[in-house]
């Protein structure tokens, strides 16, 4: 620890404490997790992968690796300093005042940015609540502590431990706990409480949650409902609620541009897709084949002038109806 002056001791819990430091050489804060190392093998192996998996974890979404070392019986682990604090700090901070929409959107397409790197390289966070997810001091979302992830062999293999129905965990469980802090976002509360440990587990295993604010959007409600399904199958993945879900065009307007690019969702070249909100239906327009087959197609933003006033005139009964069209480029 000669390398940084101790300025104040941040958080404290089981695995030891968490300390604000000033780094001597270049004078910027970082934090400093220490652990008492454990005399046991595998418990002292379970803490130093969460420095291993910290390392690996490099996005903007997630609170960075600096470097770990051992000094006097403890594990150290130097990563970055978050100034906005914690999720349920600031959760806590609004009171009554909800939080705006955009920035339920933002910090949850942030969230779900992290996540799905982490996904990607096949590890579970396994704690991802919000305490756990921390703020910069301009508001962007940093996904912290992995002191409970593992590693899978595949990315549809299940860890060895188990929840509430003797169900094991998979990436879907990471889905259920995004939606918890979701609808934190949302309500400024926690969507399962009870007066009791037996209540509590029966709602969460019954999906039994107050319904969200009907000021939010239709999507926004729509993907608790669906983050919450007692069947880890049901629930979406990270990838489709950032690339194909309804609530994805939210989502993704509030992605830095090099996320999106992670998070691209491509259908092929010759198919475009437009959407008529006015008449709640959905046109596929499939151009004649280019012989220039190396110019990537661009989306369609605006439907079709000719097309609309069509549709203006058709009868109500039409507007679920589903057109193919063929056209010329």
């Amino acid at each position: 620890m000669e390398a940084y002056s101790p300025l104040q001791v941040i958080g404290e819990g089981s695995f030891g404490r968490a300390l604000l430091v000033l780094c001597n050489s270049n004078q910027k804060k970082y934090v400093v997790k220490e652990i008492q190392l454990p005399k046991n093998s595998s418990k002292l192996e379970n803490w130093r992968r969460e420095a291993i998996l910290l390392s690996r974890m490099k996005h903007s979404n997630i609170v960075a690796f600096r470097e770990a070392f051992e000094a006097d019986d403890l594990l150290c682990i130097v990563m970055e300093y978050c100034s906005g604090g914690d999720l349920l700090q600031r959760i806590q901070q609004q009171k009554t005042t909800q939080f705006s929409v955009d920035d339920v959107l933002k910090w949850f397409a942030e969230m779900c940015a992290g996540a799905k790197h982490i996904h990607d390289k096949r590890v579970l966070h396994r704690d991802l609540k919000s305490k756990n997810i921390f703020l910069t001091d301009n508001g962007t979302i940093k996904l912290g502590d992995f002191g409970s992830a593992c590693v899978l062999n595949s990315s549809r293999a299940y860890a060895h431990s188990y929840i509430w129905d003797n169900k094991p965990y998979n990436n879907k469980s990471d889905v259920w706990s995004l939606g918890c802090v979701l609808y934190e976002l949302c309500t400024l509360r926690h969507p399962f409480q009870a007066s009791s440990w037996k209540s509590l587990i029966l709602k969460v295993c019954r999906g039994a949650y107050p319904p969200l604010p009907k000021h939010l959007p239709y999507e926004l409600q729509y993907l608790v409902k669906q983050m919450f399904k007692t069947n880890p199958k049901d629930r979406p993945s990270l990838h489709t609620i950032l690339t194909s879900h309804r609530v994805s065009r939210l989502l993704r307007s509030h992605l830095p541009s090099q996320v999106k690019t992670q998070c691209s969702y491509e259908l092929p070249a010759s198919t475009f897709r437009e959407w008529n909100t006015a008449s709640t239906c959905c046109i596929f327009v499939f151009p004649e084949v280019s012989e220039d087959r190396r110019q990537r197609r661009q989306w369609e933003k605006d439907p079709p002038r000719g097309l609309l006033s069509l549709l203006e005139k058709a009868q109500l009964s039409r507007a679920f109806s589903t057109f193919l069209i063929n056209r010329g480029l």
